[in-house]
């Protein structure tokens, strides 16, 4: 496909993964009617249903006559929500454009414009923009003033890493080129989106971010703790470890991994212990905060001893992360 000349109308997909949330559902599809729409764009959303018995096409159907925009419905069986977003990537095939918003999300009135006048600009391969937390009541306050769990961007410029996929805006001229996916064997551990991105930035296109874009993240309340947190950085540590050693061999990546994570582990534990005595165990964003490089260091030893944790199931056996963890790597460099 051709690009488009600026005076032409573009096609805009915005994807919609579900699975079982339909009174946020609701809420997010509610937002996008309300949209301002981008410039000589013509947008269509998407929803792709990850549940088997299609719990999420009755409220698309009710919506359809709401809408002021064309409304899908399709459902994808595999379980995962890298499935779901490779299925968004086939439902593109014809669009100029795709947006990935999340289901627990809601979205500002000039959301998307926002997104594409960024790409306007820049014409990068991908822009991101911020992911702002909405906290149950059950939240601790120090979780809620430090905002943890969002995307903080204030500025408009370029990236030099992925931002969340969840908030995000891609060329689909550049997939195609690139002939792009969601790496399926990452799925149930996580880190394909950003995956995704940076083997887009390795071909040489642009990431950037606009503070103008902003969606809204309801945190539930099993996410809205300590434990919660320190497993998602142990997490990064391992996903980190893979990404950045995609263009090495095994044996190269776990021996970074080991050097990296026993340095994290170091600085870490004397950060969580500095943090502790200077404020006598008070300030509790003071200390935990600290735990994140900490967590990170241990997640980058798992990876380095040939370990996993997966958020989105459970355990892989050493072998099958062998072998999944030595494809992606392998996959990347050729």
């Amino acid at each position: 496909m051709t690009l488009r000349s600026p005076s032409e109308r573009r096609k805009i997909l915005v994807a919609i993964p579900t699975y079982r949330r339909n009174e946020m559902l609701e809420r997010l599809l509610d937002s996008l009617n309300k949209l301002v729409p981008p410039e000589n764009a013509d947008v269509s959303v998407a929803v792709i249903d990850n549940d088997k018995s299609g719990g999420a096409r009755p409220v698309v159907e009710k919506w359809k006559a709401l809408f002021s925009m064309p409304l899908l419905y399709e459902m994808e069986t595999a379980p995962g929500v890298t499935h779901v977003r490779n299925h968004a990537l086939k439902m593109a095939a014809d669009f100029d454009l795709l947006a990935f918003i999340d289901d627990d999300e809601f979205a500002a009135p000039e959301w998307l414009a926002a997104l594409v006048a960024r790409y306007d600009e820049t014409k990068a391969g991908a822009v991101f923009g911020p992911v702002w937390s909405i906290y149950p009541e059950s939240a601790p306050q120090w979780m809620r003033e430090w905002n943890v769990h969002a995307i903080e961007i204030t500025e408009t410029r370029d990236r030099p890493d992925p931002g969340g996929s969840g908030n995000s805006l891609m060329d689909m001229h550049v997939v195609r080129k690139l002939g792009l996916s969601f790496d399926a064997r990452l799925s149930k551990m996580g880190g394909e989106d950003t995956l995704f991105f940076y083997q887009m930035q390795d071909e040489g296109y642009r990431l950037t971010q606009t503070k103008d874009a902003s969606v809204y993240e309801h945190v539930p309340e099993d996410r809205a703790r300590v434990g919660w947190l320190f497993r998602r950085w142990y997490r990064y540590g391992i996903t980190d470890a893979l990404i950045t050693s995609r263009h090495s061999s095994m044996r190269v990546a776990r021996l970074k991994a080991a050097l990296n994570g026993a340095a994290r582990i170091a600085v870490g534990a004397l950060l969580v212990m500095g943090a502790a005595v200077a404020t006598l165990g008070r300030n509790k964003r003071a200390i935990y905060s600290q735990f994140f490089t900490l967590c990170r260091g241990f997640g980058m030893v798992t990876f380095a001893l040939g370990g996993s944790y997966e958020e989105y199931g459970s355990a892989l056996t050493r072998p099958q992360l062998d072998a999944d963890i030595g494809a992606v790597t392998s996959g990347a460099r050729s």
